[in-house]
């Protein structure tokens, strides 16, 4: 049996708008880096958004939360879970936020459909640096590989039915040794 975990935040100002974040829990060995990393940020931010809906807070847009599972045997929790409900995230999904491995080194690495360039660039400049509190994730990014956005493609990771089945705007970003 292959079960996701979904959380869904409705949105204030733009409820029938979504902005998915997802990760697998699912690993061929006991899975540090991957996806566990991952997991773990995904939780957090579950954790803190969860936080700051106590204290009357809802995001612009719907947030939702995927944990994936069956990714390591071909993608098959988020592929049948976007295969399932095309109609509804072609219409309303603005983007796809994937985090496979979330760190396995020291340096920013960033992939992402041409659409999220520009974002990508702005949103890593305004968060601090983790290991740097004068510098940003922009600044690392800089330092680790010279702003380079790789594209998204091939079966990679879960981002895979979201960009080649339905075409929607993705990212997938790791801190990362390269």
């Amino acid at each position: 049996t292959i079960q996701n975990v979904i959380s869904v935040i409705e949105g204030k100002e733009e409820p029938d708008r979504y902005v998915i974040l997802g990760n697998h829990r699912d690993a061929w060995t006991f899975g540090a880096a991957d996806p566990n990393s991952g997991t773990a940020a995904l939780l957090e931010l579950a954790e803190r958004l969860s936080k700051l809906q106590t204290k009357g807070w809802r995001p612009r847009r719907t947030i939702i939360l995927c944990n994936w599972d069956a990714e390591e045997y071909g993608l098959i929790g988020s592929t049948e879970w976007v295969e399932e409900n095309r109609a509804m995230l072609t219409s309303r999904t603005v983007a796809y936020l994937n985090v496979d491995v979330g760190v396995s080194g020291s340096g920013l690495d960033a992939s992402a459909t041409p659409q999220l360039d520009e974002l990508l660039k702005q949103a890593s400049k305004k968060v601090q640096n983790p290991d740097n509190g004068t510098e940003s994730l922009y600044d690392m990014w800089m330092a680790s590989d010279g702003s380079l956005i790789g594209r998204l493609g091939g079966g990679g990771s879960d981002y895979s039915a979201f960009v080649q089945h339905i075409g929607i705007p993705s990212v997938q970003m790791s801190i990362w040794s390269g």
